[in-house]
């Protein structure tokens, strides 16, 4: 995730974003551990999500992080997605 132009001033802490993700995590979500790391004007989280397809662990990942930033949580405004890797 990278800060838009229009981010708000207020910064995100990692504790700040691993209560946002936990809000944004359904009961049948499949995540093990995250962690969240915040280092200058990005956010970059680790997920792990158990899926037996590796495709099928992206697309939960990437949709958690959607529903965590529709949330709106006012240290994640101006916030997106800008990448997505598999470790």
């Amino acid at each position: 995730m990278s800060a838009s132009a229009a981010a708000d001033t207020t910064r995100p802490t990692s504790s700040g974003v691993l209560y946002a993700l936990r809000r944004a995590v359904h009961p049948t979500d499949s995540v093990e551990t995250a962690r969240a790391l915040v280092s200058g004007g990005s956010v970059r989280i680790a997920l792990c999500v158990d899926c037996p397809d590796e495709l099928d662990a992206v697309g939960r990942a990437l949709d958690i992080c959607r529903r965590m930033l529709a949330a709106d949580p006012p240290e994640l405004r101006g916030y997106e997605v800008a990448d997505c890797r598999r470790l």
